[in-house]
């Protein structure tokens, strides 16, 4: 008996004390993971920020801090091509009427398509710089970039300084 009114009067005590410890043990845990909360919140926040100033630093667009889209009056408008009508204007000829003209070693494929010409294709020149290109090769190349795909020259007539 002496044996059930020791393990009888150990137990209460085993429990109070182990109700104590679970109560600071459980306001420790829940404080520990408030705190590593707080922590990666506060981390992936820096990590956004150095982000973002970074992307802004390497694009062109001035720091805004008030309005995170582009606003369109600091946008370049930047001409893409030529006029069709322009373009109409430079001068068409067969690859048969271009041999004679031109004696030029190079002038024996097209430069977009990388195809020969053939004595009945349809060329077009660029008469600022002489290139000649299939007009269905130079006609789109044109429409979308204002220079000449071989030397990089604008097809356009430059005007006359004085």
């Amino acid at each position: 008996m002496n044996n059930t009114t020791v393990e009888d009067s150990e137990s209460p005590n085993d429990i109070e004390l182990s109700d104590d410890t679970f109560g600071k043990n459980y306001g420790y845990g829940i404080g520990f993971s408030l705190g590593i909360l707080i922590l990666l919140s506060v981390m992936a926040y820096a990590s956004y920020l150095c982000i973002r100033s970074r992307s802004r630093n390497n694009s062109n667009v001035p720091n805004n801090p008030s309005s995170s889209s582009h606003d369109s009056s600091t946008l370049v408008d930047i001409q893409q091509g030529i006029d069709e009508e322009i373009l109409r204007n430079y001068p068409k000829l067969l690859y048969s009427q271009a041999k004679v003209h031109y004696h030029r070693e190079d002038n024996n494929g097209c430069s977009i398509c990388l195809g020969d010409y053939k004595d009945n294709d349809m060329l077009r020149l660029l008469s600022n710089c002489g290139h000649i290109f299939h007009v269905k090769c130079i006609d789109p190349w044109l429409r979308l970039h204002p220079t000449c795909p071989i030397c990089r020259n604008s097809p356009l007539p430059t005007p006359y300084l004085q």
